[in-house]
């Protein structure tokens, strides 16, 4: 008949390690880098009207890190999304959402062609090409004349509030091996129609 040996646990052995491990995990964490900045902030939010549409102009700045300028001339696509909300203002209420719409954008280097692809879902060409990064990259963080409501839906004298975010999806890329994850604030323009 065959015995089992008990081996003696080593409590104090087991703690060392789960400590070194809990250290590892935290040194880690506190040392990785975002692949975006938190200096990213919305300007130029303008609204105007065309002879029949409410519109909006917006641009991005801060937004692009090294990282990021690796990805895209290796021919990875950096993807964005703006969201933007259309309220109007009520006294002593809540705020009545009006209008809800997403401008999706899309950035992508052709690495044998040298010229960069911006695709923006609003647009009506499909994409516009461009061969300057600097050119491709005010682009790809703009909008201009965005249509976001018919007047004939807004009331004449009642306050609205634009609001607007701008969200990037989470991707891993194999380089970094991290996710890309990113939002701005809501950014917010008060105005009477």
């Amino acid at each position: 008949m065959l015995t089992r040996m008990q081996l003696p646990i080593d409590h104090h052995a087991i703690k060392m390690r789960l400590q070194a491990g809990c250290l590892v995990f935290f040194v880690l964490l506190l040392t990785a880098r975002p692949a975006f900045t938190g200096d990213a902030e919305l300007t130029n939010l303008i609204v105007r009207n065309s002879n029949d549409q409410l519109q909006v102009d917006l641009s991005i700045k801060g937004i692009f890190t090294e990282e990021m300028k690796a990805a895209v001339s290796k021919g990875f696509t950096i993807s964005l999304t703006f969201l933007i909300l259309l309220y109007e203002v009520r006294d002593y209420w809540f705020d009545e959402e009006i209008m809800g719409k997403t401008a999706l954008h899309d950035i992508k280097f052709d690495v044998l062609k040298k010229e960069y692809r911006i695709r923006r879902s609003w647009e009506k060409r499909p994409s516009s090409i461009i061969k300057d990064f600097k050119k491709a990259q005010r682009l790809f963080f703009e909008i201009k004349e965005f249509d976001v409501i018919s007047l004939k839906r807004l009331k004449k004298g009642k306050q609205y509030q634009l609001r607007v975010k701008l969200e990037i999806d989470g991707k891993n890329f194999p380089f970094t091996g991290l996710p890309w994850e990113f939002e701005t604030d809501w950014y917010t323009l008060n105005f009477i129609y």
